[in-house]
């Protein structure tokens, strides 16, 4: 991944060649904010470090929450406790620094804003004294991790963590683009050159000798097999070119996942003045901070094997230069900024450049031990199983905020309740709107205030820790809302706007005025005037995604169709017909190369990103996935039957993007998404009413996933990913 600085810089050259000026504007003003930081190492430790010392808890908390969408939810399940332990330490880090520079009122804001995430985690348990306790630095619980040897291995450990994880064999499930894919492609060219090159000397060894025999064929010793490989030997080809940063960088964060076996390789010396010179790993470790008895975490340090190069013979060079695609790769080089430390800052830096290595086809290094995933229907467990059971109508949502510490679950009658999933449910707050909920989401970068539209046209942002409505806003202040329902509302990353989807009400019949047309509004989150309006010909759309950017919308319509919508023009700039019907829900993937469309028509699909309209899988689900719902009113002889539209997710997508949680008239199902369709994993159950709507947390280590029935009751399950 470190090549798509240089990937970047292409795509510029282009630009500017093609006259594309202000694309290129847009181009270099995105990149400006880009959160990936190029997958550049140093770039983001820098980022880390760099909120750390100002402060900015809530950028280093969205910085870490996109890497762990990103990049962390595609690693191998053995390596989450790793993650997660890191940003323990992180966060931990930050504590130290208040402490150090003098502030304690950034250390009080800090357990304010954090203490209902880490109240329930043990670690965390001594930690809320220190606002409270004088001498931090000498208290034996406490006084490790004031050093500067854990603070500096914590951020090597940081380095190199993101170093091997940015690695494409532990990325395999994300898709790369073909521009991005060139490496790889130069790699395979090079490989069949030298293949050539053998089979030529072969040919020319058989047929000019009198007498052919084996000897005169040199085959070079096959790779040892994979499980004979050291786990680290994939280091990150991102490496410094002086020996004093190579040695800084040879400490790698992974023991504490566990599941990955040590390799033979790391016990291995070499022997002889001729074994020294050739490219044999060598095990270099570097001893971390170990965990105490009070709590304290450790920084996980691991030794690691890396590949030191070898000057190849003046033959082989030649031959590698004559390769135009592979050279490509050597123009890629990047900047290495050494570590800082916290609150001793080194007066000056120095900056070092470097180039991949290009790699000889039998020096190849093996990747990681790859994990399987298996697709039997013993790759998740139910560990557990409770009820809430407060609301009395048709619950129309139920959501999780973004670190899965509260649920959000609304009804017809227009009923909204705050209640924690775990250890058991239980209600912190409420609200009563006028009409039946008709969205509801909370904003991404916090998890603290929740969003909710109404049928009536209302909308009304909540504040969950102090439980009051901070604004509402309707048909009488917004007159683009008169006469409307709120069909769906998206929220963008940076919680500047929210797009409101709307559709004209049923009028009485007699009324002269017809009715708007379905729309889309974009709404200032803060002014709360309308900022912009676009005008769907035939379709309303029921709900939409947009992607990591804000830039793009895609829209699932009742008239059957996916439409991407450009919000900056704002402009339809594909459309196609995805179901039989009306699409209910549509999400992205992971990586957002897929759509994925549930429609009336009972039909679960995918769609490419890149070829929009192109159908990547297509399945029929189980019966009553996507409805029909109804809900009987009336009582006595008067009961009738009325169909239930479903404003909610009827599914959801799991953090590996290869599983998928959907409705069903007896609980949640879990399916695996295959090439060709979904085979189902486990089946939830747990209801006696048809589910409408569903959701799943994957901030925790446990999946937990939420249901909501046509009854009124709401589950909540415990999934283990295996």
């Amino acid at each position: 991944m470190s090549h798509v600085q240089y990937l970047d810089e292409l795509v510029k050259e282009y630009l500017l060649f093609r006259g594309f000026s202000q694309t290129l504007r847009s181009l270099d003003n995105e990149l400006k904010i880009d959160k990936d930081k190029g997958f550049r190492v140093d770039r983001l430790v820098d980022q880390v470090v760099s909120h750390i010392q100002t402060y900015d808890l809530v950028g280093l908390r969205e910085l870490w929450a996109h890497l762990d969408k990103r990049i962390f939810a595609h690693l191998p399940h053995t390596l989450l406790p790793c993650v997660r332990k890191l940003e323990t330490s992180i966060l931990r880090l930050y504590v130290v620094n208040t402490i150090q520079t003098n502030k304690p009122d950034k250390l009080v804001e800090f357990f304010e804003k954090m203490a209902q995430e880490l109240q329930s985690q043990a670690e965390w348990r001594e930690w809320f004294i220190l606002p409270y306790l004088k001498g931090v630095e000498e208290n034996s619980s406490f006084a490790m991790y004031f050093t500067r040897q854990w603070q500096d291995t914590l951020l090597v450990s940081l380095h190199n963590f993101f170093a091997v994880v940015f690695q494409p064999s532990f990325l395999q499930s994300i898709e790369l683009p073909t521009l991005a894919s060139y490496r790889d492609e130069a790699s395979k060219i090079a490989r069949l050159q030298e293949d050539n090159e053998l089979l030529r000397a072969r040919l020319s060894a058989l047929t000019t000798s009198d007498q052919p025999s084996l000897e005169h064929l040199v085959v070079p010793d096959p790779p040892p097999p994979s499980h004979l490989m050291d786990d680290f030997y994939n280091i990150a080809q991102e490496a410094p070119s002086s020996e004093s940063q190579l040695k800084s960088l040879k400490t790698i964060l992974f023991g504490l996942g566990g599941g990955l076996p040590t390799s033979p390789i790391l016990g291995r010396r070499a022997t002889g003045g001729a074994a020294s010179a050739s490219p044999q790993p060598s095990p270099i470790a570097a001893q971390a901070p170990s965990s105490n008895n009070h709590g304290g975490t450790s920084v996980f340090t691991h030794s690691v094997a890396r590949r030191t190069s070898s000057q190849a013979p003046a033959e082989e060079k030649k031959r590698t230069r004559s390769s135009s695609v592979a050279s490509m790769s050597s123009r890629n080089s990047g900047e290495h900024i050494p570590v800082k430390r916290l609150v001793q800052t080194s007066a000056s830096t120095t900056r070092q450049s470097r180039s991949p290595t290009k790699i000889r086809p039998q020096e190849e290094p093996m990747s990681f031990a790859k994990v399987e995933v298996t697709s039997d229907k013993s790759s998740f467990l139910l560990l557990g199983q409770e009820e809430y059971s407060e609301h009395r109508a048709v619950v129309t949502h139920a959501v999780f905020n973004p670190s899965g510490t509260l649920v959000a679950s609304a009804d017809t009658d227009g009923v909204v309740k705050l209640w924690s999933p775990s250890p058991s449910p239980k209600t912190q707050s409420g609200v009563v709107v006028k009409s039946a909920v008709t969205a509801l989401e909370w904003l991404p970068r916090g998890e603290r205030f929740l969003l909710l539209a109404t049928k009536a046209a209302s909308l009304r942002l909540y504040d969950s820790r102090d439980k009051k409505t901070v604004w509402e806003t309707g048909p009488e202040s917004c007159p683009v809302l008169k006469d409307q329902r709120i069909m769906g509302v998206r929220v963008s990353p940076g919680e500047g706007s929210a797009v409101i989807s709307v559709a004209p009400r049923v009028r009485p019949q007699g009324t002269s005025t017809p009715p708007a047309p379905p729309s889309l509004h974009t709404i200032d989150m803060k002014s709360l005037k309308i900022e912009s309006s676009y005008r769907l010909d035939g379709g309303v759309v029921n709900g939409c995604i947009m992607n990591h950017n804000g830039g793009l919308l895609v829209c699932g319509c009742n008239d059957g169709s996916v439409r991407i919508i450009d919000l900056r023009c704002p402009d339809v700039i594909a459309s196609w017909p995805a179901h039989q019907g009306e699409v209910f829900t549509v999400r992205l993937s992971p990586q957002e190369n897929n759509i994925y469309t549930i429609g009336s028509d009972n039909r679960f699909a995918c769609w490419s990103m890149a070829q929009t309209g192109a159908r990547v899988m297509d399945h029929v689900l189980h019966d009553r996935a996507a409805g029909p719902f109804l809900v009987g009113v009336g009582s006595g002889g008067t009961g009738r039957s009325v169909l239930l539209r479903p404003y909610g997710p009827l599914f959801a997508l799991h953090q590996d993007g290869e599983h998928v949680l959907t409705c069903s008239p007896s609980g949640p199902i879990v399916y695996k998404v295959g090439e060709t369709g979904l085979e189902q994993v486990l089946q939830v159950g747990g209801h006696k009413s048809p589910v409408v709507t569903v959701d799943w947390c994957n901030a925790l280590q446990c999946g937990t996933s939420v249901a909501a029935a046509l009854d009124g009751s709401v589950t909540v399950a415990t999934l283990m990913r295996q």
